[in-house]
């Protein structure tokens, strides 16, 4: 489904002074969100992006506004880098640009290969404000909309983040395709019922339905079994052929907070969150077959190694680093939509 209309977004704040080093940013508004076709989403609400200019040939401002509570709830005792947070504003402010500055047109599916990031948002943003300081370029041969961004994040005039993301838009009749030639038609079994979710503390969330992951049945203790509910508000906020890629990502993050060197011995309070990260779609993920996360501690590192497997096939791989247990609190086709 899609809608049109620009909506203003809940909890009005100031508009924020422009971030040191970003003059030009003094034009941006923070007042009302762009229309939702242009970032893909139905939900007002969901819409993160309230501004863009243009500053050079391939470089642009994009300002956005955050919700409270992030996207999910999860437990406010975590640390403030929220991955699922920065990621939906790079995608968000990657779809916008494409449409209204690179000639995009609508109803154009995007299809993303891969993304990374490294932030430490504030642990409370509520309602808070941000300029993404960014760079668009046309990347590759013959395709007519492949791109890439790379993106540094302001917020109160600090530098706090960065992300980067590849892409492609493409026309519907070659995403159809690519869709039928690309779809898995494993037999494998589809589970009879909803899996039964790991309890919500396990992974840093106060909801069981932002809960991603399920116990294996087939296979106890050798990672975990996707739960996707189709009636999530943020996490299948509109129509989607496949398991979106904000689904595998925010799975991961739980995932990767429960396989991190000494987690056990962590209290569920103080939920481990990754302060960098990077993630790669390898292909579709078939909304009817199930899909198993894995995860394993990286050797000499804070990072864990992530993926997901549909079929006895990757569709999408990540590592995830983040603080050591002891001081809490102290980079093919993939996902679109």
């Amino acid at each position: 489904m899609r809608t049109t209309g620009s909506t203003a977004l809940p909890h009005h704040d100031p508009a924020p002074s422009a971030p040191a080093g970003l003059p030009a940013a003094a034009g941006l508004s923070f007042a009302t969100a762009v229309p939702r076709t242009s970032v893909h989403k139905t939900s007002a609400a969901e819409v993160l992006v309230t501004d863009a200019l243009r500053t050079g040939p391939d470089s642009f401002l994009v300002a956005v506004r955050w919700p409270r509570n992030h996207l999910l709830h999860h437990r406010p005792e975590a640390t403030g880098t929220d991955p699922l947070l920065l990621v939906e504003t790079v995608r968000q402010a990657a779809i916008h640009l494409s449409h209204r500055f690179h000639g995009v047109p609508e109803g154009f599916p995007f299809v993303m290969f891969d993304l990374d990031f490294a932030a430490a948002l504030p642990a409370q943003p509520g309602a808070g404000t941000a300029v993404l300081e960014t760079t668009l370029t046309r990347i590759g041969g013959t395709a007519r909309f492949r791109m890439a961004m790379e993106t540094t994040v302001h917020v109160a005039g600090q530098v706090r983040g960065r992300g980067s993301v590849r892409w492609e838009a493409l026309e519907p009749r070659t995403y159809g395709l690519l869709r039928r030639r690309g779809a898995t038609t494993s037999a494998d079994p589809v589970p009879a019922a909803t899996p039964v979710p790991l309890p919500p503390e396990a992974v840093g969330c106060l909801q069981q339905q932002d809960v991603l992951l399920a116990r294996r049945p087939d296979a106890p203790g050798d990672g975990w079994l996707l739960r996707t509910d189709r009636s999530h508000p943020v996490l299948f906020d509109h129509a989607c052929d496949h398991i979106p890629g904000t689904v595998l990502v925010e799975a991961f993050r739980q995932a990767a907070g429960l396989a991190v060197p000494g987690a056990a011995a962590q209290p569920p309070a103080t939920p481990w969150s990754p302060v960098r990260g990077r993630v790669a779609f390898a292909s579709f993920a078939e909304l009817h077959l199930p899909v198993h996360i894995t995860a394993r501690s990286a050797p000499g590192s804070a990072a864990v190694l992530l993926s997901a497997v549909q079929a006895d096939r990757v569709v999408a791989s990540a590592e995830l680093a983040g603080p050591a247990p002891a001081t809490r609190g102290e980079h093919s086709a993939g996902a679109a939509c």
